[in-house]
């Protein structure tokens, strides 16, 4: 049995010029970097700046959010509301063409600083900037290609994350940040 092959786009490590040579990449790097760890739907931006409105945001628990509003205005802010500040730095990603824009699949290392301060080593960045915790993660992201898009004419069908929140949800309970009767425990 033969299967058909196309090119791919493979890149290791943090964003450089390479990865903005790339269409899709230099659309995910002003994404997370701009909206992402920026916390941007903090700032009303509009969720069909970066999304499609039919997006759906798959969590690591396995909620779904059907719909660029909901995934923007529920979804990822409770991704992210246990951090005060979180930074996605990528390691590793796979990029292919589909029919109407890209999917890719890669890793990266989420950094992040809890609400409640504590005394733990902390960990450091590719930049050396010290965080309280690192969740190594995952994801797999779907892009179109829009000539109206606002970001280079790129925007994003839909996103998975495969994530362990156990390291992050220790230290929240450690630092009481969270309970166990939080947990429904």
């Amino acid at each position: 049995m033969s299967y058909p092959t196309q090119p791919a786009y493979i890149h290791t490590g943090d964003w450089d010029a390479s990865t903005r040579s790339h269409p899709a990449m230099k659309f995910m790097e002003n994404f997370t970097r701009n909206a992402i760890d920026a916390r941007s739907w903090t700032t009303g931006t509009p969720a069909d700046e970066w999304h499609v409105p039919s997006f759906t945001l798959y969590k690591p628990n396995g909620e779904e959010f059907h719909g660029a509003e909901k995934a923007w205005g529920e979804g990822i802010p409770g991704i992210y509301a246990y951090f005060s500040a979180h930074l996605h730095e990528p390691n590793f990603c796979v990029v292919w063409e589909t029919e109407g824009g890209w999917d890719m699949l890669g890793q990266a290392n989420v950094y992040a600083n809890l609400h409640v301060p504590g005394s733990e080593p902390k960990v450091k960045d590719g930049s050396g900037k010290e965080w309280d915790v690192v969740t190594p993660s995952a994801f797999h992201f779907a892009y179109v290609k829009d000539s109206k898009a606002k970001h280079d004419g790129v925007r994003l069908q839909s996103t998975r994350i495969f994530a362990d929140s156990g390291p992050a949800l220790m230290m929240m309970l450690k630092r009481g940040q969270v309970k166990t009767a939080d947990l429904g425990l």
